[in-house]
């Protein structure tokens, strides 16, 4: 039998080590009952403390997520932050985002907003489905982004005007035609 490492009172991020259980992981690394700053007490493999893989119960990644998501603006399904920083897929056929190869070896153009998929066309040569894509982007991303920014100074003068005054941007499309109808012009 191998000898136990002892880990009794190191602590691993929040996490102190107290004492060795009789579980073993598929590799036989030994689980060590811990308890956690928080105050919940879970059983760990000595791996996952000593390679940094566990730094608490469970609590620590809570709070990572929770911070994120107060610090992103979502809007009716729409990350404003995501807008504003995007960026190429890494999965993308054609190497453009919204511009996908079809299997007659043209382009389909599409973009997203607030949950729904706007179909742009399809386009014989590669750079006019660029085009359209970012004429789109343009129209219903970045005009988005614009009222967004003036609604927010607005607020920030006026927080009760916010109240009553939701920003309103919608997307409207009929036979491949998009129009945006907002209250921020």
């Amino acid at each position: 039998m191998s000898v136990i490492r002892d880990l009794s009172g190191q602590k691993f991020g929040r996490l102190t080590a107290l004492y060795p259980t009789e579980k073993r992981d598929k590799r036989g690394s030994v689980y060590w009952h811990c308890k956690c700053e928080c105050g919940n007490e879970v059983d760990v493999s000595l791996s996952g403390l000593v390679y940094g893989n566990y730094k608490s119960c469970g609590c620590l990644k809570k709070e990572c997520e929770k911070n994120v998501h107060d610090q992103l603006h979502l809007l009716n399904g729409t990350c404003v932050e995501w807008l504003k920083h995007r960026k190429n897929r890494c999965d993308s056929t054609s190497g453009f985002r919204g511009v996908y190869k079809t299997k007659a070896g043209k382009y389909r153009v599409t973009i997203g907003f607030k949950g729904e998929r706007y179909q742009l066309g399809t386009y014989r040569e590669f750079q006019d489905a660029v085009d359209a894509r970012l004429e789109a982007e343009h129209l219903i991303h970045d005009r988005f982004l614009e009222a967004y920014e003036k609604w927010c100074k607005r607020q920030k003068e006026d927080p009760k005007w916010a109240e009553e005054n939701p920003l309103i941007f919608d997307v409207h499309q009929e036979n491949k035609i998009i129009t945006v109808e907002t209250n921020m012009e």
